[in-house]
């Protein structure tokens, strides 16, 4: 990060990739201006708005690429600035963190406080609002691959893969098969505990996002074929990384 402006760019960045990974075509904007209620025009760093269930959700951001952590009185502002427009989610992105009073204060007002640092993990910070709309369910088929997706103790997929084993070079390696069966049958083969993973189709939407996260990883993706379905990894497998996944199966 350097100047605020780069900052707010890539903020834009990330929520645009994220909320697009579905092709809903959402459109994120940057040095929007806003009509409040009282009539005030308010710039707002990046925003966004999407429909889903026929309700309309507004989102602004406030970036501050300052040197130091964001005092009490810029929450305070920030505050101002949404509370006079109606129906509106606001959350704050520093580069330097927050102090206590900041925290306490945006706590007590309902504004999502962020660093710059986490905006890599935004589905995690997001869960309640993005992320589970984009985890595969018990509902999605492959297109064309199935994985081995980690649970929580509620049952519920973490958005963490089944990884076996690493290869020579240190690369994590993540299992992809061609059907439900032979992703079932591995996991019988392998004794992987059923109260742990689960199977889960990966639709296109599912797989460009899985990419996209994993392109920069030390991360291998082997491509089970399906006339060997409880084949380990060390067997008859095609190892690839993400980007050789995109160019072949993404369309």
């Amino acid at each position: 990060m350097k100047a605020g402006s780069e900052l707010e760019a890539y903020v834009k960045y990330v929520y645009e990739t994220i909320l697009n990974l579905k092709g809903e075509n959402i459109i994120v904007s940057k040095n929007t201006t806003i009509f409040g209620n009282t009539g005030a025009k308010h710039e707002i760093d990046v925003f966004y708005q999407f429909t889903k269930a026929n309700i309309t959700h507004k989102v602004a951001l406030e970036c501050k690429d300052t040197e130091s952590a964001v005092p009490k009185g810029k929450v305070q502002e920030f505050f101002a600035k949404i509370e006079d427009i109606p129906n509106i989610i606001g959350v704050m992105v520093s580069k330097n963190g927050y102090q206590s009073g900041a925290k306490t204060y945006a706590n007590g007002k309902g504004i999502l406080l962020l660093t710059s640092s986490d905006l890599p993990t935004i589905f995690d910070l997001l869960s309640n609002q993005i992320n589970k709309f984009f985890l595969p369910d018990e509902n999605d088929i492959g297109e064309p691959f199935w994985t081995i997706m980690e649970l929580d103790d509620d049952g519920n997929i973490t958005g963490s893969y089944y990884s076996p084993e690493q290869d020579d070079n240190g690369n994590i390696i993540i299992l992809l098969m061609f059907s439900k069966k032979q992703a079932n049958d591995l996991m019988e083969f392998k004794k992987i505990p059923k109260n742990k993973y689960v199977v889960r189709g990966l639709r296109q939407y599912h797989l460009k996002g899985m990419l996209l996260f994993l392109e920069k990883q030390n991360v291998k993706l082997a491509l089970i074929p399906p006339y060997v379905p409880r084949n380990t990894p060390e067997g008859a497998v095609f190892l690839k990384n993400a980007q050789e996944i995109r160019n072949e199966f993404l369309l």
